[in-house]
């Protein structure tokens, strides 16, 4: 049904894009990580990758085509070992393949057909398939607005690893109608969606309004949701992102929410909270960030099994990505998983080194395993990828 519903968004949008179409890459990302396996040194690539393609004015189609999280080097389909996908499901590598020769394969990921100033008034409409926006990201602020990089610096496979890769709080995927505005003005995007909601399956609804403001020294985004008819009381969702720069040496970023709320289920309580915070010091080339993370009960809509679990990282750098084309600096990490019962407490300290080339930007990073201690599997290192075009 939904290869169906895409099929119609795309055909639909067709006249529109024929003529006036944009294709862009907006994000590709290869990590390659070295590490010891068994006593064999193994290399592991995985990759994301997003196309898009755009076009119109008045009346506009978008459609996304992309690989999420996937093991590109498998060529022959050989890797059997398991991992847990994005949506934290214990998955083999094999299974986020094709399932032939191994190869990850370009999938569908949204189509969108938008009419741009309904009634002549700010207000657009738009009907949609697929994985359209993620709350609470930090990523509208330089894609809409414009604006610098404010995400967090705790993100990604670089430092999640095999682990669930967290961007924001919340994900907009199924299929819907939504309506946006800025109420005429440059500060604020404005967004109300009422979708089947992919993530509860066929049946199930839900509904969020949206809403990013953008200043010169403070960037706001908050949201809010239900779902229905799930559970006896269905459920309910809420999240604020927060960057404020109080000076030049000095700005801060928190998100704070809570993805997955049944009040039929779940007793409320910090467990369920999604929770990062992330001081920032910046002292000419020296630069000094604190990232705690907690990790809440469910995410997308889905238990986690690590409620409770923390990350704490100090980041030292050198230099700025932004403004120079070499930065480094070592981040010591302490990750406590509340689930665990055994090695509660990881310790590691990652020197690391980036680079920005013409339109890519290269990380190199060298975990040392302290805590728990095996010297035979101390040290792992990591080859990064980013790339947009």
């Amino acid at each position: 049904m939904k290869k169906l519903v895409a099929s119609l968004i795309f055909l639909v949008s067709m006249p529109f894009l024929v003529f006036s179409a944009d294709i862009f890459i907006p994000s590709l990302e290869l990590v390659t990580r070295m590490y010891p396996d068994s006593g064999v040194f193994s290399l592991q690539t995985w990759g994301s990758f997003e196309m898009e393609v755009s076009g119109g004015y008045k009346f506009g189609g978008k459609l996304k085509l992309g690989i999420d999280d996937a093991v590109v080097d498998d060529i022959f389909g050989n890797n059997t070992a398991e991992v847990l996908d994005t949506d934290g499901n214990t998955v083999t590598v094999e299974d986020i393949t094709s399932g032939g020769a191994g190869l990850p394969v370009l999938t569908f990921k949204a189509a969108e057909v938008m009419i741009n100033e309904l009634f002549g008034i700010p207000l657009s409409f738009s009907y949609f398939t697929g994985i359209i926006d993620d709350f609470c990201s930090g990523e509208i602020f330089h894609t809409y607005f414009g604006t610098g990089i404010i995400e967090p610096r705790l993100s990604g496979f670089l430092y999640f690893g095999d682990g669930i890769n967290y961007e924001g709080l919340h994900s907009v995927a199924g299929t819907g109608a939504a309506l946006s505005t800025t109420f005429n003005t440059d500060w604020n995007y404005t967004r109300a969606y009422i979708y089947q909601d992919a993530y509860l399956g066929e049946g199930y609804f839900s509904a969020d309004l949206r809403s990013a403001f953008n200043f010169e020294s403070l960037k706001l985004e908050g949201f809010a949701g239900a779902s229905f008819p799930v559970s006896t009381m269905g459920i309910y969702r809420a999240g604020l992102l927060l960057y404020y720069q109080a000076s030049d040496t000095g700005s801060f970023l928190a998100q704070i929410g809570i993805p997955r709320w049944d009040p039929a289920v779940d007793t409320f309580g910090i467990n369920l909270f999604y929770f990062l915070f992330e001081p920032r010091l910046s002292f000419g080339l020296f630069g000094l960030n604190l990232s705690f993370f907690w990790h809440p009960s469910y995410y997308h809509n889905t238990v986690t099994n690590e409620d409770g679990s923390i990350d704490l990282m100090l980041d030292l750098s050198i230099g700025d990505i932004e403004t120079f084309p070499v930065s480094g600096g070592i981040s010591p990490q302490l990750t406590y998983d509340a689930n665990s019962t055994t090695e509660q407490f990881n310790v590691k300290a990652s020197p690391y080194l980036s680079v920005a080339t013409a339109g890519v930007l290269w990380d190199f990073k060298l975990n040392v395993n302290i805590l728990p201690f095996d010297i035979a599997n101390m040290f792992e290192g990591y080859i990064g990828v980013k790339a947009e075009f």
